[in-house]
């Protein structure tokens, strides 16, 4: 686990970017499948759309991610459309796993992407972990649908 300045800096650099500037936030054209999701504690929305393709559309196409909220729920559905576009369902869900380990302040697994990593700060915020796997959630509950 990086040092506590070094998490810092992370933080700021992936976490505050994604949140200022959200990536692949317009909705899909024709989207196979979508779902929202919502935190009623603090008010969070998040809705995601997917584009399936491939053998039994197993392969994530293209991904949007609409989030209002708090920048950690905007960030993390920023980082997840740039982390789960061409990836198969299972490597997907792989990621959304990661994440929530992060979150919860389990030990990174060796090489995690630098993005999600960002996301070890919220572990000492527990009333925040939720903001920022509701991205994922949605992403879950669109691949069940599609």
């Amino acid at each position: 686990m990086p040092d506590l300045s070094a998490l810092e800096a992370l933080y700021r650099e992936v976490v505050l970017e994604h949140y200022r500037n959200p990536r692949h936030r317009a909705p899909l054209a024709e989207p196979s499948a979508e779902a929202s999701v919502s935190n009623p504690i603090c008010g969070d929305q998040v809705a995601v759309q997917v584009t399936l393709t491939g053998e039994g559309n197993d392969r994530i196409a293209d991904v949007s991610s609409r989030a209002r909220g708090c920048s950690i729920a905007v960030a993390s559905g920023s980082v997840m459309t740039e982390l789960v576009r061409g990836k198969t369902r299972g490597e997907a869900r792989a990621l959304g796993d990661e994440l929530a380990r992060v979150v919860r302040g389990e030990p990174a697994p060796e090489g995690l992407d630098k993005r999600l990593a960002a996301f070890a700060r919220v572990a000492a915020l527990p009333s925040r972990q939720r903001c920022a796997t509701l991205a994922w959630e949605a992403l879950e509950e669109a691949l069940a649908k599609g």
